[in-house]
């Protein structure tokens, strides 16, 4: 071998791949800054896990997942075996020393067969399965090849290797004892002349190293760079769902100085915080994020694997103008994110189920960035579908999206006697706060729910209590549409309120309200214990003060977004589930994790769906697959849309929508038992 050809080889890949990386690297530096380097032992133990174990990959989607797994931790392996190649350059009698070297081998070989296994799958699923999922993808081909070829010239030279060297040196006809593989060529090629040996050998040994240097200095061009920012990627993930929208400091933003350049949300690229960009870069295209994607599978222009794409684009289009400085208070040059890079119809189409997030196996950001492009077209430019603007209106002067007189609030409840509190000394009489909610208080379906709900309580005696006309709307609604000036407007009186009447404990029927309450209100000064219904009840029953008798038949449940995949409860409204049915629950497909949104949340609830099929459409579909006598949920904007869906297709009359709290009303005994408070 020749020590000067493998160096410039060297320096040449490896002067290569800094130069392409840093061309993608130069940029996410450059965006704007957001810390990420808080937690580091919780951020190692993340990264060891999702990383190095490849968990969240595999529990995704078992298949395909193993078959990542093993390149993944295949490409760990090889590392010794390439810096073996590289002193064999220097030196063609290197060896392991050892037993190490032997078991080294051993290894090796298991390895690089396993992974030549894992390839002829991936192989497989994109020309035989060929998952919706998957688009072509020349490079993904390419570098499939490459892997391959590695694999395979790393045999043959080995077989080259010990049939030349074995015979004169121990060390290397020690190795070739714990090679099966190598040894098997080994006594392949033996028969052939001396010169076509080394010849073989000197050949394959050139072979493999330019095309694992040719593999590196491919790398940075196209997707699959994320073998290199993948792991920093999960180090720098958010580590939890996005269950709160990026605030806006609107007294910064009001109280600015004249000619202060102040950015609310997201305009250009270089509003985009770094973790953006390295998550552009970052993306595998796997698709798995396409998987129960409500927007992807009714044929929305949105996939997060798409937005990545276009975002990344645009940063290496842009790469000069983000890259050169700016004077200060000289316009932006860059164009607008939306609509030049992304669409109107895109950016609007989102529930904010956050499916995508959570299915991503190395957890890129897909929300954040969206809420903040919002954030700019509604608050900054005025840009936002026309539907919305009645909407907003409604929430400013009514505090619900009807306009309806929000001094009705509690009506639904007075027949039931429900009491309604307005003092902090009455409110000590009482363990909850019912927080209704806007639906549940002038929605006709969502009153049925929380009419239910109240009797469920009284049948077990809980002491609880209503806000009436005095509840107002939490606003997650319009802060997920970007109206942050609206949101805060309805949430700072909301909090003095509960604060003022010294509210400790809270429930709610609403999961998008037990979201904000729980996971957003806590900035605003408003801690409490927050809990929903589903989970109340399932403790009712748990502790013996609900006896529900099994009369529902044929029950499916379909998992709320934001109770299921935000907040992470799947168990309670199933354990309700099971004492409500005669029989056992139904599954789907697409449940708990992988549950596909209703397409209310989001604000997409007050929108029309002019493009592809309807959401609520086909989820009830999906559900309708079980053969259901009764779709069960546990929130009144899913029980409207899936009732909405039945109807679309006919089935109303065959199967009913039912609220987890009116199964259980209607499985309780009458009359209720006698209880103390």
């Amino acid at each position: 071998m020749s020590p000067v050809g493998i160096t410039l080889a060297l320096v040449a890949a490896f002067a290569g791949f800094f130069a392409l990386a840093w061309r993608k690297l130069s940029i996410v530096v450059r965006l704007a800054p957001e810390v990420r380097w808080d937690r580091p032992g919780q951020r190692f133990g993340h990264v060891w896990r999702n990383g190095f174990l490849q968990s969240r990959m595999i529990r995704g989607d078992r298949r395909p997942g193993l078959m990542h797994a093993a390149l993944f931790l295949g490409f760990l392996a090889l590392l010794a075996r390439k810096l073996q190649l590289i002193a064999i350059g220097y030196d063609p009698s290197f060896v392991y020393p050892g037993l190490a070297g032997g078991l080294f081998a051993t290894f090796k070989d298991a390895v690089e067969v396993v992974v030549l296994v894992a390839v002829g799958y991936a192989f497989w699923r994109r020309f035989v399965e060929r998952p919706r999922r998957l688009e072509p993808n020349r490079e993904a081909i390419v570098i499939l090849a490459l892997i391959a070829a590695i694999m395979v010239t790393d045999f043959a030279f080995d077989g080259f290797r010990f049939a030349r060297l074995a015979a004169t040196d121990p060390g290397i006809a020690h190795e070739a004892g714990f090679s099966p593989v190598g040894s098997a060529i080994a006594a392949w090629v033996s028969g052939l002349p001396p010169a076509a040996i080394d010849a073989g050998y000197r050949v394959l040994y050139w072979l493999q190293m330019l095309t694992v240097l040719a593999f590196l200095v491919i790398l940075p061009i196209g997707e699959h760079f994320h073998i290199v920012t993948a792991l920093p990627a999960l180090f720098f993930a958010r580590g939890e769902p996005a269950r709160r929208v990026p605030a806006v400091d609107l007294e910064r933003v009001m109280n600015a100085a004249d000619g202060e350049e102040i950015a609310v949300g997201a305009r250009t690229a270089r509003d985009l915080s770094w973790k953006d960009g390295l998550d552009a870069f970052t993306c595998t295209e796997c698709g798995r994020c396409k998987d129960a994607c409500p927007t992807f599978i009714t044929g929305k222009p949105l996939a997060q694997k798409w937005v990545h794409d276009s975002i990344k684009r645009h940063l290496l289009e842009q790469r000069d103008a983000i890259l050169a400085p700016r004077p200060t208070g000289a316009p932006d040059p860059l164009p607008a994110l939306v609509p030049d890079v992304i669409g109107e119809d895109t950016l609007w189409a989102c529930t904010t189920c956050g499916y995508c997030e959570s299915a991503c196996p190395i957890e890129l950001e897909h929300l954040p960035k969206f809420y903040r492009l919002r954030q700019q077209r509604v608050m900054m430019e005025g840009a936002f579908p026309h539907e919305l603007k009645g909407v907003f209106d409604g929430y400013e002067s009514q505090s619900n999206p009807w306009a309806l007189p929000s001094d009705t609030r509690g009506d639904w409840a007075r027949a039931l006697g429900v009491p309604v509190v307005s003092t902090p000394e009455a409110m000590r009489g009482y363990d909850w706060l019912y927080y209704v909610g806007s639906a549940a208080s002038f929605d006709p379906r969502g009153q049925k729910i929380a009419t239910a709900f109240a009797k469920v309580l009284q049948h077990a005696g809980v002491r609880f209590a209503i806000l009436g006309a005095a509840e107002t709307s939490t606003g997650e609604c319009v802060r997920r549409l970007g109206n942050e000036m609206l949101f805060q407007a309805l949430a700072e009186p909301l909090v003095a309120n509960l604060n003022g009447l010294g509210i400790a404990r809270i429930v709610t029927t609403d999961p998008h309200a037990f979201n904000a309450l729980r996971n957003e209100y806590p900035a605003l000064g408003g801690r409490y214990e927050v809990v929903h219904h589903t989970q109340l009840i399932a403790r009712l029953i748990e502790e013996g003060r609900l006896a529900p008798l099994p009369s529902a038949e044929r029950v499916v449940f379909h998992d709320p977004c934001y109770l299921g995949r935000h907040n992470g409860e799947f168990d309670a409204p199933r354990a309700i589930v099971r004492r409500v049915a005669r029989d056992a629950p139904l599954a789907v497909g697409l449940e708990r994790e992988r549950a596909m949104c209703c397409g209310a949340g989001g604000g997409r609830m007050w929108l029309e769906e002019s493009i592809g099929t309807r959401i609520n459409v086909a989820r009830v579909e999906q559900l309708l697959d079980a053969r259901p006598g009764i779709i069960g949920t546990a929130c009144p904007y899913c029980a409207v849309m899936l009732s909405d869906g039945l109807k679309a297709l006919g089935r109303e009359d065959e199967v009913r929508v039912q609220d987890l709290a009116e199964l259980v009303a209607a499985a309780l005994p009458s009359p209720a038992p006698a209880r103390a408070a």
